[in-house]
């Protein structure tokens, strides 16, 4: 049965409800990431979907509380689900991670009120370390999206590129990815 009635709760309102309530409720720990995430830490950028983090193990679990809360299932993948309610413009996106990886990132959240509800969000190096990985997977895919999040938010938040965003793309992304960072960094303050 529904819980979130959508007639007097927007859509976003209802998407941010179900993650901080009934998901958390059901023991599924959600870490909002995406362009949520991305505007918490100061650059504003428009996004189409709400992108969370889970531990791959509750992916069943929150495939059967969507489900039940009327989103239909768009569409499952190895480490994504992507679910819609119907009538709604707003995808709602799980990443799957490790157990480990999720747990990791989760002592290190801030926790932030959106739309009225506290939520989990990266801390700013893990968020830009996502990005970084993201980018170094799929360029062509990621470039317009995750280059101009991570430069705008290093830049914006004061990070050094040697002592900041160096050792985090060595570790997630590459050599080659974090000259394209620089070199968008160095265009930027020009």
């Amino acid at each position: 049965m529904n819980t979130l009635s959508s007639s007097n709760l927007s859509d976003l309102q209802i998407v941010f409800d179900l993650a901080a309530g009934v998901l958390a409720s059901s023991g599924v720990k959600c870490l909002l990431i995406g362009g949520f995430a991305v505007n918490y830490y100061g650059y504003t950028r428009n996004t189409l979907d709400v992108d969370w983090m889970i531990a791959a193990e509750q992916r069943d679990v929150v495939r059967a509380v969507m489900q039940r809360e009327g989103f239909t299932n768009s569409a499952v993948h190895a480490n994504v689900m992507f679910f819609q309610r119907p009538g709604s413009n707003w995808r709602v996106d799980f990443l799957e991670a490790d157990a480990g990886t999720v747990t990791q990132l989760l002592s290190r959240v801030q926790s932030v009120a959106v739309h009225g509800v506290t939520v989990n969000v990266p801390a700013l190096k893990d968020l830009i370390a996502m990005k970084l990985f993201s980018l170094a997977q799929n360029p062509a895919l990621r470039m317009g999206k995750d280059l101009p999040d991570i430069v705008h938010l290093s830049v914006l938040n004061g990070l050094d590129l040697t002592r900041d965003i160096h050792p985090l793309a060595i570790r997630y992304a590459s050599e080659t990815v974090f000259k394209m960072v620089s070199d968008q960094i160095e265009a930027l303050q020009a």
